[in-house]
């Protein structure tokens, strides 16, 4: 399955996030130019993660943008309500 491009308001929480972080310099654009890239690819190199400069599940959810699941496992549905113990 392929990921669908980011909208221009999520690359700008991408790029606010790089920039708390140090390696985005200039103000939230909108558009994942070479500047965007080279500060995904410094967060990255810096955090452990595969510098590829392009955004991935794990890097998000280092930045604090995805899901704490992301990248992990397939999603479960979720339990039947007959399944859930009571409270």
């Amino acid at each position: 399955m392929k990921q669908k491009a980011p909208t221009p308001d999520r690359i700008r929480e991408i790029q606010s996030a790089l920039a708390r972080e140090g390696t985005y310099q200039g103000d939230p654009t909108g558009k994942w130019d070479s500047n965007t890239s080279d500060a995904m690819k410094r967060y990255q190199a810096a955090h452990g993660l595969n510098p590829s400069g392009k955004f991935d599940a794990l890097s998000l959810q280092r930045l604090g943008l995805g899901s704490e699941i992301a990248g992990r496992a397939a999603p479960r549905p979720p339990l039947p309500a007959t399944l859930i113990p009571p409270r």
